[in-house]
């Protein structure tokens, strides 16, 4: 995604969605026009519904074949994971999570997403097992990247970072350009290209360079940033088992990434605003979060 978009919307999963299983209105308010579904990668809510069914079984599957047990997640456990992802909600909700947080990359060692999306019975599993079972485990669901979960990964509407019986399930699931991880949401285009969002872009990015942070085009670039960075001090291990100088450099960049999450979320602002009006003439009610 070339804009600050991302800013707005934090992954593709819409907060104001129906439930899981309802029909969403696809048709433009006024003209009947078939518009892209609402859902990540463009899917309507009965496709989001069958994407994450067939994912989950074909995942259980492959794990079975491996000699592991796993529960498939339930559309609604999976819906839940993905509102976890950057925690969503109200200014208030998401300014005290992200004085606490900020962009959940060095800040915090579990991964609430990640455990959501297990739920008790594949947590029970897993505590089950040995450590070198456990390790096993997690390396054939999930591969190399134990945090490239299904509901993450398709919450971010990127697959490039699966393995394992994730991966083996997303190929058979979705389309091979929706695995490449340069996948654009339809729906996203539809809405960037309104010249009331690409101001509204434009003034995110003003805003962030007078709050002190340059060179920014879009939130992603802040969170890649980031990541490198923690990758960096972190070389892979435990960070809570950092010292001296590592440790520091992770405190800095901790206090780094609350920062500029913080003059983030007030700066995108007049982004949401733009782009759920947007929304209400295109689709005829709100969609982003």
């Amino acid at each position: 995604m070339a804009l600050a978009f991302t800013a707005a919307s934090c992954g593709g999963s819409s907060g104001s969605e129906p439930a899981a299983g309802q029909s969403g209105d696809n048709g433009a308010a006024d003209t009947g026009e078939t518009l892209p579904g609402t859902r990540e990668f463009g899917l309507t809510d009965e496709e989001f519904v069958s994407h994450v069914e067939q994912s989950q079984s074909l995942i259980a599957t492959c794990m079975a074949e491996a000699g592991f047990e796993y529960i498939p997640a339930p559309v609604e456990t999976v819906e839940l994971a993905q509102a976890n992802v950057r925690k969503r909600g109200s200014y208030e909700v998401k300014k005290a999570y992200k004085m606490k947080w900020g962009y959940d990359v060095s800040t915090r060692v579990e991964n609430k997403v990640k455990g959501i999306e297990l739920g008790p019975q594949n947590l029970a599993i897993i505590a089950s097992l040995s450590e070198a079972d456990r390790f096993a485990y997690e390396r054939t669901l999930y591969g190399e990247d134990p945090n490239a979960t299904f509901a993450f990964t398709f919450d971010e509407e990127d697959f490039s970072g699966t393995g394992g019986c994730t991966r083996k399930a997303v190929e058979q699931v979705f389309t091979q350009e929706q695995l490449t991880g340069r996948y654009v949401n339809p729906k996203d285009v539809l809405i960037e290209k309104d010249p009331r969002v690409v101001q509204a872009n434009a003034d995110w990015v003003a805003c962030m360079q007078a709050a002190g942070y340059n060179g920014y085009l879009e939130q992603d670039e802040i969170i890649d940033e980031l990541e490198e960075r923690y990758e960096q001090i972190t070389e892979g291990e435990d960070p809570r088992t950092l010292t001296g100088s590592r440790a520091t450099a992770l405190q800095e960049l901790q206090a780094n990434e609350i920062a500029v999450s913080l003059a983030d979320l007030d700066c995108e602002q007049p982004l949401d605003d733009a782009v759920e009006e947007v929304e209400i003439e295109v689709y005829g009610r709100p969609i982003s979060e």
